[in-house]
């Protein structure tokens, strides 16, 4: 089955000199990926109907499908929502402000009510900046090694603890993306439990690395969230094998070679995944027993084809199951 990501980055309006629709496309058909959802921030933000049809115009000239989430709020701002049902009549599959936190908690949730009306999933970016002062590395041995203050836990844990309370309350399909702390895993399990129809994404990067690959790898090794600590890995292993994470999304974001090579202060976050995402989870997850293929499977298709709503991806299909080693 071709696979599904539900949060890729391809830069396309406004930074295309990172990566493009087309580029974006080509990498993400060599990684097995059949469909693709684009973030909405670019340059203009996918805030307005004429971005967006745009944008899925010219997405639609590519081998592979590409799917377009649109902005929660105008330019990003977390104050203004935006025309969730016209977009969504444009062709948008869901609403995220990605990159962005919605601090303000009375317009998150008013904004999962009203995804929840039109029944389109609403994905949120976890992070606290008032815990935060340099973002990328997780504030740590590493971070306090390299004299660096970067981003605690609590800083993403205190708006997923938030988000899944006002999941639980407003009954809409809330994605927490990226998720990299323990406590965070932790956090979506329970209010599951509590019956909030909760996803979790889990990226390639933060269940095969951690906090320690930026003192080998430098700002090749920063991204946003952060890499955690090993506790942390394994937590979020075991919410994949227990299925407390659904997904398994890339955050594929790719910069220039110059931006990267900057100071790692100034460098910005981002690592690209299409092309090795299915290869990792297969490696670390599969060969060592954690998933069957199947589940990985479901977790890079089937799972994300249901939360999207799309007839995409895995439908009835056997998977032999290779020899476990």
């Amino acid at each position: 089955p071709g696979l599904i990501d539900t949060h890729v980055h391809f830069r396309d309006p406004g930074f295309t000199y990172k990566e493009d629709i087309h580029t974006g496309a080509k990498a993400s058909a060599k990684g097995g990926f059949t469909t693709v959802i684009c973030m909405a921030n670019t340059s203009p933000t996918v805030d307005n109907t004429d971005t967006l049809k745009d944008n899925l115009a010219r997405a639609s000239k590519e081998d592979i499908r590409i799917f377009q989430a649109a902005a929660i709020s105008h330019s990003l701002k977390g104050r203004d929502e935006v025309d969730m049902l016209a977009l969504k009549e444009a062709g948008a599959c869901g609403f995220t402000d990605d990159g962005i936190p919605l601090l303000n908690a009375e317009f998150c949730y008013q904004a999962m009510k009203n995804a929840a009306k039109l029944n389109v999933p609403i994905s949120l970016h976890e992070e606290d900046p008032a815990f935060i002062r340099n973002n990328g590395i997780n504030h740590g041995k590493v971070s306090d090694a390299l004299g660096i203050y970067g981003s605690p836990s609590i800083a993403e844990e205190a708006l997923v603890a938030r988000d899944c309370l006002l999941a639980l309350r407003s009954g809409a399909d809330v994605v927490i993306q990226h998720i990299s702390s323990g406590i965070s895993v932790d956090l979506v399990r329970t209010y599951k439990k509590m019956g909030a129809k909760l996803h979790a994404e889990a990226t390639p990067h933060h269940f095969t690395l951690t906090e320690d690959a930026v003192l080998e790898h430098g700002t090749l090794a920063k991204m946003n969230p952060p890499l955690r600590t090993e506790k942390d890995r394994q937590a979020i292993i075991q919410g994949l094998a227990d299925g407390t994470i659904d997904l398994i999304a890339t955050d594929h974001a790719p910069h220039s070679e110059e931006e990267k090579r900057r100071s790692f202060t100034a460098a910005p976050f981002g690592i690209v995944g299409l092309e090795t995402s299915f290869a990792l989870g297969y490696t670390e997850l599969v060969k060592r027993g954690i998933l069957s293929l199947s589940e990985l499977v479901a977790k890079m298709s089937t799972n994300p084809a249901k939360v999207l709503g799309i007839a995409k991806g895995l439908s009835l299909i056997h998977i032999s199951e290779p020899t476990r080693p």
